[in-house]
């Protein structure tokens, strides 16, 4: 899997998100396009910088006045644009995180909330040029991982008087997301800006072995202690994790039985996969081996179930610490059989494997609907997602 991982630590503004991507992530003149796209009163240019030794670039934005917007009026700025649909989807969604904190923190209607610092064209150019920047890394089959995020401390000052670092808004914006915090540094480290981007697109970085390909710097313009750079690392990791194989001799169980607990232990929270073997056991008795795949976590409570639901005296817990998966997608598409529209569920393995299969619970119900073979609506359905895919290669 391709890994994006975003290494705040000292912080994040917008400006630095873009800065760290450019040339991996965004172009120049995909910069200049959104500026084209849509009437904003900014300047902007891209330095060199060498912030304590490190080679990063800069980008500096100048605003040519400077306004306070309701998100609102940036819904209809973003939407009147020119700009990429798919951009201009993250973008919105991006300022809807913002609108949203604005609302909890002056415990009003998010949709009537105003920016101050957010709504201005610079915070605007910031969300477009960074969800253009995701946008493309996503589209080379990019995932987005942030490590922990130092947020500062201290007290800074802004439109609605002076408050605590990190501000309110920033800790509404971070209390739905996947990401974490460290509380350290002097001032104000993660900007609003910053915080609804990263936690829009990024998850909680987890311990997988990574190959490093390339590793690009952005500046802030405030000088720090800790070099005030935000590192992007690129990569690839081998997805893998960790699960208990669970499992229990039975051969006074009958298979009425058996189908009753297996149909429970799926259920239960942590568990994988539920098989069952025809075995022998002592004195030639017919049985079973029961077997449960699980997380490592849930193991000690999946095993007590499985006694719970067989009446086995006696359960094997074997650790499995490294278990390679592949990486995988799931997707939902409309599609058309005998004059009727479905949605059908299904999954993809990326990026090498490519195998597709469809929910078969989706299949059975659209046999059942229509009274047809299951088989003949599985080719169907086969053949439109085969037929998909290749426009996504």
């Amino acid at each position: 899997m391709k890994v994006a991982i975003f290494d705040a630590f000292n912080g994040a503004g917008g400006d630095m998100i873009i800065a760290s991507m450019l040339d991996v992530g965004i172009r120049k003149s995909e910069i200049d396009e959104i500026l084209s796209s849509i009437n904003l009163k900014i300047d902007y240019r891209i330095e060199k910088a060498d912030v304590k030794g490190i080679r990063a670039r800069r980008i500096r934005v100048m605003e040519r006045g400077r306004v306070k917007r309701s998100f609102e009026d940036v819904v209809s700025i973003i939407k009147s644009s020119g700009i990429d649909g798919e951009v201009k989807n993250d973008a919105l969604k991006i300022f809807e995180i913002l609108a949203r904190a604005e609302g909890r923190v002056h415990g009003k209607d998010y949709r009537k909330a105003v920016f101050h610092e957010v709504g201005s064209d610079d915070a605007i150019f910031d969300v477009l040029c960074s969800a253009k920047a995701f946008r493309n890394l996503a589209d080379k089959g990019y995932s987005f991982f942030a490590k922990p995020i130092r947020v500062g401390s201290g007290f800074i000052d802004f439109s609605h008087g002076r408050y605590p670092v990190p501000s309110p808004a920033v800790l509404e914006i971070l209390k739905d997301a996947k990401i974490k915090i460290l509380m350290e540094g002097e001032g104000e480290l993660l900007t609003p800006t910053a915080a609804a981007i990263l936690s829009y697109y990024c998850d909680d970085f987890p311990p997988f072995p990574m190959r490093i390909e390339n590793v690009s710097y952005g500046a802030g313009s405030r000088e720090t202690e800790v070099p005030n750079v935000l590192r992007l690392i690129l990569g690839k990791v081998e997805l893998h994790d960790s699960i208990a194989v669970i499992e229990t001799n039975l051969d006074d169980v009958s298979g009425e039985y058996m189908g009753y607990a297996m149909e429970n232990l799926i259920q239960v929270d942590g568990v994988l996969d539920v098989t069952t073997i025809p075995a022998f056991g002592k004195k030639g008795r017919p049985g079973f081996v029961m077997r449960i795949i699980a997380n490592l976590d849930r193991a000690e409570e999946v095993a007590e179930e499985v006694m719970r639901q067989t009446g086995s005296l006696g359960v094997r817990i074997i650790p499995v610490y490294h278990r390679q998966i592949a990486e995988r997608e799931e997707y939902r598409m409309k599609v058309k059989i005998r004059g009727e529209d479905f949605e059908v569920r299904f999954k993809r393995s990326l990026p090498e494997f490519r195998h597709m299969k469809p929910e078969f619970d989706d299949i059975a119900m659209i046999a059942s609907r229509l009274d047809i073979p299951i088989h003949e609506v599985y080719r169907k359905v086969l053949r439109v997602l085969e037929n998909a895919d290749t426009e996504w290669k």
